[in-house]
């Protein structure tokens, strides 16, 4: 704790305006993230989406395509236009980096934190790494809801401004859907108990019909998105859901508080163990925060409802990894900057006038402990963020995030794009697909493509079904060149009547199943024994 206390001190720039450091830590943190997302090598999540853009047929099946992706349309919206500039996906990266130096200038410029907490927060690993160099619409999502941090102090006047954003948040992604309902109910909240915090809401009736329709509408849309077509198989498809009780599954899930906050010492799921001693460190942090919020009912009901949303969908439903379940630690943030609008309240701390007197001054000592080391426990949490953040983002400086970029450069360096070119598995091939600017031939699908639809009509095949695959293209099109087949595995299998040698591998990457294998494969004639 020392150490942290002498290093906030001398971090406390008093030398330097506010205006100014504002001004230098989003110019800083610009330049820093532009070469980091131009050294980004995109892997599939953030490629599938571009590739749906551009190669859906129409704008029917646009949006019929969209719907296997698990997510609203506003990204894919965005993709589609930026497709129209250029064909060149680094256009989405330069787009991505924008929305992600928006995010940090409404969180710089308009929240109450401290220079320290500014900084510490922007070399987060959310948004120095996660939601900035890895191009995916969470960002839309976090713009959305520092947009609405800006601008909550003015819902006493108009309420369709900000149930304009929270439409916008919601067609962003599911967990920003849930953070815009919980954010919705807090202001209905806040409407119904104006007189109790003594304050006016001025808003007429026809102002507050208007927000209404126009959050339902926002909800409507991301609810139809979402619901997945009949044949989707993405993540169980619409069917699979975990309603039975089981304690390990219930663990994993409230530990993901602890993820998504701390980001070190990460319990293992398997191990019953450390599940049980997380989930006890999770509930510690849940309660510390809401003991943290007891003198501002309304922030502290946002804060309960948001997380258990996002707690309750991890259990049912995708436990996730860091780019979901981390919207509880922007919830952890979003309630801290509302907390700055309310003054403080005693009708919470009433309540526990009602305990025996010994729980009573127990809960008032353990509220002084809280409110005493409030700033201190803010600081830890980013402290560890920011590690995570900068050994995140440094190693996506040294290592590939996915050798896709690299192979393509291989194929378009070696003349080899023209011919025809196999690849499997489809879904990790599809970022070579978007680099290459072309469609690739899908044995799961068996057939020309470039972005994957994860449903019922593909199918996991292995390395023997995918050569009699590859004789029957060679066969069919009278192929007299080489095949380019790229695995994302080795193959283990050969033919008699192929010839297969292994071009380059590309094993250099940080997603372990982005790492390729690249052959170049010919049908030999049996009858001369010569290779056609």
């Amino acid at each position: 704790m020392t150490i942290v206390k002498k290093w906030c001190y001398w971090l406390n720039f008093n030398l330097i305006t506010k205006d100014n450091f504002n001004l230098l830590l989003v110019t800083s943190f610009a330049f820093s993230t532009l070469i980091g997302i131009l050294n980004h090598a995109m892997w599939r999540d953030e490629i599938n989406g571009w590739l749906i853009a551009r190669d859906s047929v129409s704008l029917e099946n646009f949006f019929h395509n969209i719907k296997y992706e698990g997510h609203p349309a506003l990204w894919y919206i965005c993709l589609l236009v930026l497709n129209k500039l250029s064909p060149n996906p680094i256009i989405m990266q330069i787009f991505h980096w924008l929305i992600a130096i928006g995010c940090l200038t409404l969180f710089v410029f308009y929240s109450p934190f401290t220079k320290q907490q500014k900084l510490l927060f922007s070399l987060g690993y959310l948004p120095f790494y996660e939601y900035t160099l890895i191009s995916r619409n969470y960002s839309l999502g976090l713009i959305a809801i520092f947009c609405f941090c800006t601008y909550f102090e003015t819902r006493h006047k108009n309420y369709i401004y900000l149930a304009l954003i929270l439409a916008f948040m919601a067609n962003t992604n599911a967990y920003c859907l849930m953070i815009s309902i919980s954010l919705a109910l807090t202001l209905v909240c806040d409407y119904f108990t104006q007189d109790d915090f003594q304050y006016k809401v001025k808003p007429g009736i026809r102002n507050i019909i208007i927000a209404f329709i126009i959050f339902g509408i926002g909800v409507i849309l991301a609810g139809i998105m979402l619901l997945p077509p009949p044949d989707s198989t993405l993540q169980g498809g619409g069917s699979q859901w975990f309603f039975e009780f089981d304690w390990i599954r219930f663990c994993q899930s409230l530990t993901r508080i602890w993820r998504s906050y701390i980001l070190v010492l990460i319990p293992s799921d398997s191990n019953p163990l450390d599940l049980t001693i997380f989930t006890v460190l999770s509930l510690g942090l849940l309660w510390f925060v809401s003991a943290i919020l007891i003198k501002k009912p309304i922030v502290l009901f946002f804060y309960l409802v948001s997380s258990l949303e996002i707690l309750i969908f991890t259990y049912l439903k995708f436990l996730g990894s860091q780019r979901h379940y981390g919207h509880l630690y922007i919830i952890l943030i979003s309630t801290l900057w509302i907390e700055s609008y309310y003054c403080n309240s005693e009708l919470l701390l009433n309540l526990f006038r009602y305990l025996p007197q010994k729980f009573y001054k127990l809960s008032l000592n353990l509220l002084k402990f809280v409110t005493y080391y409030k700033n201190n426990f803010l600081i830890i949490i980013l402290c560890f963020q920011l590690i995570a953040g900068v050994i995140a983002f440094s190693r996506d400086l040294l290592i590939p995030y996915s050798a896709s970029r690299t192979t393509a450069n291989f194929i378009q360096k070696n003349n080899l794009e023209s011919m025809t070119i196999v690849g499997s598995e489809d879904f990790t091939i599809a970022p070579i697909s978007g680099y290459l600017n072309r469609k690739i031939f899908y044995p799961e699908s068996q057939k020309l493509g470039s972005y994957v639809l994860f449903n019922k009509q593909r199918r996991n095949i292995d390395d023997k079904e995918m050569l009699i695959n590859i004789v029957q293209l060679i066969k069919n099109g009278g192929n007299k060149k080489n095949i380019i087949l790229i695995l994302n595995r080795q193959l283990q299998i050969k033919r008699s009547d192929l010839e297969i040698m292994l071009l380059a591998k590309f094993e250099k990457a940080f997603i372990y199943n982005e790492k390729y294998y690249l052959y170049s494969i010919r049908q030999i004639d049996k009858t001369t024994d010569k290779a056609r």
